[in-house]
């Protein structure tokens, strides 16, 4: 069974990531920062909300593109 994943709070002070309370991580300990949307700043928001449409309209044409493919390849 694998171990449950530890959860920390914290707060960004001048660019760094600083967690709340007592734990402390070991030098070099892999994190990952989840952002809750409620607190992204509009500017970081709108950011991702323009890569996501860019994946979606990159995906669309990678569809789009294998269905041609198909076509050209059944015509042949």
């Amino acid at each position: 069974m694998a171990a449950k994943p530890l959860v920390l709070s914290g707060v960004v002070k001048n660019g760094v990531i600083l967690p709340e309370g007592d734990t402390k991580l070991p030098e070099g300990t892999r994190v990952e920062i989840i952002v809750p949307t409620e607190e992204m700043p509009s500017e970081l928001r709108a950011e991702l909300d323009a890569w996501e449409r860019a994946s979606d309209e990159a995906w669309a044409m990678i569809d789009r593109w294998e269905k041609e493919r198909e076509q050209w390849h059944f015509a042949s």
